[in-house]
C-alpha cells in the first residue's frame, strides 16, 4: 500500500489537466513596433488558440483577428476594450457558448488589418502576452499602460436650473459624473462599484435629470432600475447579485432558424448576454430592460421564414441521344445556351440549360414511352428550403464483399450498396427571381462478377456543376451512360455434367445493353405558404399526383 501511494504521489500531473482562475486584468501597451496585449489572472492560466489541441507554450501566425481562450478561468474585467494602437482596434472578452457552467473565457483582438502576431506565457504562468506586431515604427499616443494620464485633458461641468439639467463631461469618471448629478438635481442615486473603472464623455443640454440617466446608461450599457425615490446603476451584464437583481431575463423563442444560429448572426460583444436553449430552440436573454426590447427587435429582424423552392424532377431513359434533341423539342430550346449536347460516346456528364420545356413536351416524351423508346424511372417533386441539399435515388442495392482489420486479423463482411444514378441538388435564392442550384451527379453500375465470390465489382462517376437559372427553366443532365454485360450459361441435362466432354454440351452467351439516362431538373419558387405562385400550374400538379398508370405522367 505504501508503494502505491508513493507511485502516485511521484506521478508527473496530466498537461491534459485544466487548472481554474480569474481573469482579473486585460493591459494593452506600446512598443516601438509592436502592440503588446497582457492578460493577467489571479493563478495559473492556462491558454489553447480558438481551433484548440494545443495548451502552453509558444504558438504564432498572421491574422486580421487573433482569437484565443482560457478554458479553466472566469472574467471579472470588462468585455469590449477599446484600444485603437495600430494595428489592434480593439480587445474583447465574452462566455463562449459551448462553456460548462460559466467556466471558460474567450479573448478576441481586433485588428485594423493582417499583422504577424505571437502568444506566450509568462514565467510564472499567471499572464499571457500577445505581441502584435507592425511594420510601421509608432510614436507614443498615450494610450498604452505606460501614458502619462495627467497629461489627458479632463473636465466636468453640470448644472441644473428650473428643472432642466446641462452637463459636459470628458473622460470622468462614472462615480463622479452621478455623484455630480444628484448634488444638482437633488435626485438619490445608488451606483455599483463595478461601474467605478468607467470614464464618461458627454454633452447634454436643457434635459430632464432622469433623462439624463437613462441616457448614460443606454449609451455605455448599464441597468438602470428605481425602486421608490432611489435610482439604482450598475453593470449591465450580471456578474454578482447586485447586478443580478437590477437585470430582467427573457426568453425568445425561434421560430424558423436555429437558435444557435441566431445568436451567431448578432454581434459578438453580445455573447455575454445571450445562452441558448437548444430543447426550446430559444435564446435566453439576460441584460437590462432598454437592451432586451433592443435584442428582442434585432432578434426578430433575423427569424425571417427563408424562401422555399420546389425541385422537379424527370429521370428518363432513351435509347437514342437524338430522341432528346429531335422527338422531345428540346433542340435549340435556350440561344444563349445553343443545343443540347448529350455525348454518349465519351460518357461524359453534361449540363445545359433549355429555358422553360416545350408546351407539348410531355405529350411528346408519352408517345416515345408508348413506341418503347423511353422509359420514365421517376417523376419526384420536393420542396426544400433555402440552401437545403435535396437527393434523388435511381437504382437498386446490390451486396459486396469488405474486407477489414479486427484485433489483429483480417475479417469479412457483407455490405450493401447502391447502385444506379444518385443526384443531390441544393438550390437557393437571393429573392431576385433567379435560383442558383448546385448539382452532383453521381453514376454507379456493375463492371463484372468475382469469379471467386460471386460478388459484383462496381465503378461509379461523379461530377459537379453549379448553375444559375430563372424560375422554372430546365437544367439537363445528360451523359448518364449505363452499360450492363450479362452473361447466360446454358448445358444440356446430365450431357453437360459429364466429365471431359461436358463442355461439348455447353454455351455462353454475352449481352449489352446500352442506354442513356437523362434528368431534366425544372427549379421552383413557392410563396410563404408553400404553393406555386400559379394557381392553374398548382392545381395542376395535385392532379399529377394521383396515379396514372405506367408513365407516371400526366
Amino acid at each position: 500500500m505504501c508503494l502505491v501511494i508513493a507511485a502516485l504521489l511521484l506521478a508527473p500531473v496530466s498537461c491534459g489537466a485544466i487548472t481554474y482562475a480569474t481573469v482579473n486584468d486585460v493591459s494593452a501597451s506600446q512598443l516601438t513596433n509592436s502592440i503588446q496585449i497582457t492578460v493577467k489572472a489571479d493563478g495559473i492560466l492556462e491558454w489553447q488558440p480558438e481551433s484548440g489541441g494545443y495548451y502552453g507554450g509558444n504558438y504564432g501566425g498572421s491574422s486580421g483577428r487573433i482569437s484565443i481562450r482560457f478554458p479553466g478561468a472566469r472574467s471579472s474585467v470588462k468585455n469590449f476594450i477599446d484600444v485603437s494602437m495600430y494595428p489592434v482596434s480593439y480587445v474583447q472578452t465574452y462566455v463562449p457558448q459551448d462553456a460548462v457552467e460559466g467556466v471558460g473565457v474567450a479573448l478576441v483582438v481586433g485588428l485594423f488589418t493582417e499583422s504577424a502576431y505571437d502568444v506566450t506565457s509568462s514565467p510564472d504562468r499567471q499572464s499571457v502576452i500577445i505581441t502584435v506586431k507592425t511594420q510601421r515604427t509608432l510614436e507614443a499616443n498615450g494610450r498604452g499602460k505606460g501614458a502619462d494620464i495627467g497629461t489627458q485633458k479632463t473636465g466636468l461641468q453640470c448644472r441644473c436650473e428650473n428643472g432642466l439639467m446641462t452637463i459636459e463631461a470628458l473622460k470622468v469618471g462614472m462615480l463622479k459624473v452621478f455623484g455630480e448629478i444628484g448634488k444638482a438635481s437633488g435626485l438619490n442615486i445608488v451606483v455599483d462599484d463595478a461601474v467605478e473603472k468607467r470614464t464618461v464623455s458627454m454633452l447634454l443640454k436643457d434635459t430632464k435629470p432622469e433623462d439624463v440617466l437613462q441616457f448614460i446608461a443606454s449609451a455605455y450599457g448599464l441597468s438602470l432600475s428605481k425602486t421608490g425615490d432611489v435610482y439604482m446603476v450598475s453593470e449591465g451584464i450580471p456578474t454578482d447579485l447586485a447586478t443580478y437583481r437590477a437585470s430582467n431575463t427573457q426568453s425568445f423563442p425561434m421560430k424558423f432558424v436555429r437558435a444557435q444560429t441566431a445568436s451567431e448572426l448578432l454581434p459578438t460583444f453580445l455573447y455575454s448576454y445571450l445562452h441558448v436553449n437548444s430543447e426550446q430552440n430559444a435564446i435566453v436573454v439576460s441584460a437590462p430592460r432598454q437592451m432586451l426590447d433592443k435584442i428582442k427587435t434585432d432578434l426578430e429582424k433575423v427569424d425571417v421564414a427563408p424562401p422555399q423552392i420546389m425541385i422537379e424532377a424527370i429521370a428518363v431513359e432513351l435509347s437514342s441521344a437524338q430522341d432528346l434533341d429531335v422527338s422531345l423539342g428540346l433542340k435549340g430550346q435556350n440561344a444563349n445556351s445553343g443545343q443540347v449536347d448529350v455525348n454518349t460516346g465519351s460518357g461524359d456528364i453534361s449540363y445545359t440549360t433549355v429555358g422553360a420545356l416545350p408546351n407539348d413536351f410531355r405529350a411528346r416524351l408519352k408517345a416515345l414511352v408508348a413506341e418503347r423508346k423511353a422509359q420514365i424511372h421517376s417523376n419526384p417533386r420536393m420542396a426544400v428550403a433555402n440552401g437545403q441539399s435535396a437527393e434523388i435515388f435511381i437504382g437498386a442495392q446490390r451486396f459486396m464483399r469488405v474486407k477489414y482489420a479486427q484485433y489483429g486479423g483480417e475479417s469479412e463482411k457483407i455490405q450493401g450498396v447502391d447502385v444506379g444514378t444518385r443526384i443531390a441538388i441544393t438550390p437557393w435564392t437571393g429573392g431576385n427571381g433567379e435560383i442558383t442550384t448546385t448539382i452532383s451527379p453521381e453514376v454507379s453500375n456493375v463492371v463484372e462478377l468475382d469469379r471467386a465470390t460471386g460478388l459484383p465489382t462496381l465503378s461509379s462517376r461523379r461530377a459537379s456543376t453549379t448553375v444559375r437559372v430563372k424560375d422554372g427553366e430546365t437544367i439537363v443532365i445528360g451523359g448518364l451512360t449505363q452499360k450492363q454485360d450479362y452473361v447466360t450459361h446454358r448445358k444440356v441435362p446430365i450431357l453437360g455434367s459429364l466429365p471431359l466432354v461436358g463442355p461439348l454440351f455447353q454455351s455462353r452467351a454475352t449481352n449489352s445493353v446500352n442506354t442513356e439516362l437523362v434528368i431534366l431538373i425544372t427549379p421552383r419558387l413557392l410563396t410563404a405558404s408553400g404553393h406555386l405562385p400559379n394557381a392553374e400550374e398548382e392545381s395542376r400538379l395535385k392532379s399529377r399526383a394521383l396515379p396514372n398508370g405506367p408513365s407516371g405522367l400526366r
